[in-house]
This record gives structure tokens, sequence and C-alpha cells, in this order.
């Protein structure tokens, strides 16, 4: 599936209330901020989803990429979950959903139900809102 970043610009302020803090409490303002915004694309998404058995909508996830795999301070990824199942997730039903590209980009016999990249456009500024809204709390809660 393809990937999107999203930079965000004229936080300054609340970018230099950052700085104030803790580099620990930094990185973890920094994953609040970015879970806020990935939970956004991950519920459009979620509604976006075509069902049929409902499997599709239950592997949509937002996910936090660990340090080894990005740059950045922190960074959620809202993706379809494949390939093996806790036996927690095989208890609740929840299959594997490795057609989720075939829905989403379409197959020569099969036209696409696009749902990641559409909640991804539609919900992009509620999401950097919500991520303006949760560094806001946080920083304000951390006391800087």
């Amino acid at each position: 599936m393809a990937s999107v970043t999203l930079k965000l610009d004229g936080l300054s302020d609340l970018g230099k209330r950052l700085q104030t803090l803790s580099a620990d409490m930094q990185g973890k303002v920094a994953r609040a901020a970015t879970a806020a915004g990935a939970v956004v694309i991950k519920n459009a998404a979620i509604q976006k989803a075509p069902e049929d058995t409902g499997n599709l909508k239950k592997n949509i996830i937002a996910k936090r990429l660990p340090k080894s795999e990005t740059s950045l301070t922190s960074e959620h990824i809202v993706t379809v979950r494949k390939g093996k199942k806790t036996a927690k997730q095989k208890a609740a039903g929840i299959r594997d959903a490795y057609y989720a590209s075939f829905v989403e980009f379409g197959t020569a016999k099969m036209a696409a139900q696009p749902f990641l990249r559409p909640a991804f456009d539609q919900n992009k500024e509620r999401a950097v809102d919500a991520m303006k809204n949760r560094l806001e709390a946080r920083i304000k809660k951390a006391g800087a």
C-alpha cells in the first residue's frame, strides 16, 4: 500500500513550548499527537471500507512505527493487518485480510473500492486538528 507523510507547518508556538520539555516527555507528547491523527484516519477508513463479512474493517489498524523504522520523533501509520494472528484475534474471529490491496486498487476482474486513500484525503485536516489539540493538551498538562 502507498505511504503518505503529512508535514505540519505553522505550529511554531507549540513547537517552542514542546522544546522546553525533557526529551522523554517530548517523545511521549509527540507519540500521543501522531496517534490522535492516525485514529481519525483509521476510523474514517473503517467507515469507508466495504463490508462483506466485516473482516476487512476489523483488520484496519493504526500503529506506531518502531524507532528503528523511522527517523522521525514519532510516526504512526494506518494500515490493514495481514499475516499471522494471535490466539486472541483468532478467538475473536479475525481472519487474515490479505485481500485489502485488491479491494483498494482493484484487479483485472474486480473494480477498485478505495477506502484508505479517500479516508486520508477527506480527513487530513481533521487529523491535523486532532494532533494540534492533543499536542496543546499534553504540553499544557506537562506544565510548559
